[in-house]
């Protein structure tokens, strides 16, 4: 595939990221990328957060980790160290403030 032989070095930017929008969008995984982590839900004094919502979050992270992951393994080391603590959006952002 495209990530094997091609990197994200920084000059190949927009090359990069289009392959990963291709990817993660015939995967269905797009909004991990494009949109932040929603907040965790809060219930309410005496009440408790519907287990399908929890759920719901706790599959959002998974996403997003996942998407962060296969970031991470398709970027040159240099670029991959600062990035390691961000979730995949976040990872985005920073991307796009450096290389775009």
């Amino acid at each position: 595939g495209f990530f094997e032989k091609q990197k994200l070095t920084g000059p190949n930017f927009i090359d990069w990221y289009r392959q990963l929008r291709i990817v993660l969008s015939i995967e269905d995984k797009l909004n991990y990328l494009e949109q932040p982590i929603p907040p965790v839900p809060v219930a309410p004094a005496g009440q408790q957060v519907a287990p399908e919502i929890l759920a719901s979050h706790t599959a959002w992270v998974k996403g997003s980790k996942e998407i962060a992951g296969l970031m991470l393994m398709t970027m040159e080391p240099e670029i991959q160290r600062n990035l390691e603590p961000l979730h995949a959006h976040e990872m985005l952002k920073e991307l796009k403030t450096l290389f775009a």
